[in-house]
């Protein structure tokens, strides 16, 4: 499935990167000025629309189906966000306690674009993998989130708080994180 989508994406952009030939519009002075028909613009926007739609899908998606067809699963394993607590991986924190730690996403999707993830993941690799011991730190996650959004500027306007649980919620590390965005009007429906 990834390898025709990527196929279909890349389809879309040699569609849109072929030339439009621009053909002289009967107005169009003898003096070699030509200009676009409306055919022909209609046909260019087409194109347009087309790579829009093919390329829709978002980089934490493709990570997601690339992860479900490399076999990874949620085996409880040690990931990136744990290297990233272990200060393994440099990361751009901009928030840490004894809980959590926050930091900036490397691919963001919003002018403020950060996560907000456990120190000791305790099981919960997914939102959907929650048991009761669980109740005290998904509070502490969201306080945190909203404090930090506050922090980076988006209290007075708003913000969105996005949790991806398992591979259709576009999951592709199995550690619980919080991904706050924000700085921009966000459109609805997500996804």
């Amino acid at each position: 499935r990834l390898q025709a989508r990527v196929h279909r994406h890349m389809s879309a952009l040699r569609l849109l990167l072929r030339p439009v030939r621009l053909a002289r519009s009967p107005a169009a002075p003898r003096a070699g000025v030509t200009r676009p028909h409306s055919v022909q613009v209609s046909r260019a926007r087409a194109r347009i629309g087309c790579v829009v739609r093919a390329m829709s899908a978002s980089a934490e998606e493709l990570a997601a189906q690339a992860a479900a067809l490399a076999g990874i699963k949620d085996t409880g394993a040690p990931t990136l966000f744990d290297k990233i607590v272990a200060k393994e991986i440099p990361s751009d924190v901009i928030f840490e306690d004894d809980l959590c730690l926050a930091f900036r996403d490397i691919s963001p999707q919003a002018p403020v674009h950060f996560l907000v993830i456990p120190k000791l993941r305790a099981g919960l690799t997914q939102l959907s993998k929650a048991v009761p011991e669980h109740k005290m730190l998904l509070g502490h996650l969201m306080f945190v989130a909203q404090e930090v959004a506050k922090q980076e500027g988006l209290g007075e306007d708003g913000f969105r708080v996005v949790i991806n649980d398992g591979v259709h919620g576009c999951q592709s590390v199995f550690h619980l994180h919080l991904h706050v965005l924000g700085g921009r009007q966000l459109k609805w429906p997500p996804g």
